[in-house]
């Protein structure tokens, strides 16, 4: 079966969001609003495509190209954008024969690369597929290098009490000990948005690294989306020493961008309660899930805090295509470039 594909515009918005929402793939990140705030501080041309067959619409694939250095990049998501997946959403679960669903895709994911390689032609083609896209096969075919990335995903229908009494006990006392030193953890909006995007700057200017998000592109998600960015805040003597930007969508609550370690020596770590009243949150709110956004890595096991909640790996994929002289450039980047960055910013 023929897949065709649409690009869409403005005119097509409504029908983006309706897919988006409709596919197990679709997040808050494929709306059709902040697409295009990403686009706009990205840097890059946003290239939204719907696959049909005949007048059913089969998926979307969100994809942002550039020109940079003489080559011709694609990516989904962008880069500085602090997302980290995008990629494809799906409408085949709804077809009653894994087969069908498996030519359906196969044909919609065949579109797409043929369109990335003739309308845009990648030189470097960069995806970070999201969750619950099971199958990257069609990418492996289509000679992508495709490798497993990871969430940690934590259960939270046991409830507050019940989770509360399953941590460590050591847990336990550094939170009532961190609130017996007048630590407190309140929500907040823009004001306090722009003191964790300060505290993050300092922190990371400590490591001689740099933050890439541009602040106004924070700024103007959360204008667009108030009822979905929740600003966590932690309070010590007054001044707010660290926080979260985290994102509610559907029923989990992603913990998105922040937690920087406080600029002084605090102890209990204020980080330990402020993430308990995040789960204290979700619980009130009837949030089910929460989504420690890249925390597990591809490393061997860390003991991050969210561990602590007995969570699940969540499985994605990232595919990855590049020519040999772009891929001798990529590792010349990597190895060479970009510690010398590095070195220079600590100087």
């Amino acid at each position: 079966m023929k897949v065709q594909l649409y690009r869409a515009d403005a005119g097509d918005a409504a029908e983006w969001n309706r897919i988006a929402d409709e596919s197990p793939q679709g997040t808050i990140f494929h709306s059709w609003h902040w697409l295009n705030i990403a686009a706009s501080y990205s840097g890059c041309a946003l290239h939204p495509l719907i696959g049909y067959v005949k007048n059913d619409p089969v998926g979307l694939f969100p994809l942002f190209a550039r020109k940079q250095f003489g080559v011709n990049f694609v990516f989904s998501p962008p880069p500085h954008t602090a997302l980290l997946y995008l990629g494809p959403t799906l409408l085949s679960d709804a077809l009653p024969l894994q087969s069908r669903r498996e030519k359906v895709n196969s044909s919609f994911l065949d579109e797409v690369n043929g369109y990335i390689s003739m309308e845009l032609k990648a030189q470097y083609t960069q995806l970070f597929l999201p969750p619950k896209f099971s199958d990257p096969r069609p990418f492996t075919w289509s000679g992508y290098t495709v490798r497993p990335e990871y969430n940690y995903v934590s259960d939270l229908s046991p409830g507050a009490e019940s989770l509360y009494e399953s941590l460590p006990k050591k847990k336990k006392q550094d939170i009532q000990r961190a609130r017996k030193r007048g630590i407190t953890v309140e929500m907040g909006g823009k004001a306090e948005l722009n003191a964790i995007y300060d505290l993050m700057v300092e922190r990371y200017r400590e490591q001689g690294r740099l933050v890439h998000v541009p602040r106004e592109y924070l700024f103007e998600i959360f204008q667009t989306f108030p009822e979905n960015l929740k600003i966590f805040v932690t309070y010590f003597e007054g001044d707010i020493v660290t926080g979260l930007i985290d994102i509610h969508d559907r029923n989990s609550l992603l913990s998105w961008i922040g937690n920087p370690k406080p600029m002084i020596s605090i102890s209990p770590s204020p980080n330990d309660l402020l993430q308990w009243e995040e789960i204290q949150y979700c619980c009130a709110e009837g949030i089910t899930s929460y989504v420690t956004m890249g925390a597990a890595g591809n490393e061997r096991l860390h003991t991050y805090y969210s561990s602590k909640f007995n969570p699940h790996l969540d499985v994605r994929f990232s595919a990855k295509k590049c020519s040999r002289f772009i891929k001798g450039l990529e590792y010349a980047y990597v190895h060479a470039c970009k510690p010398a960055r590095s070195f220079l910013n600590k100087s």
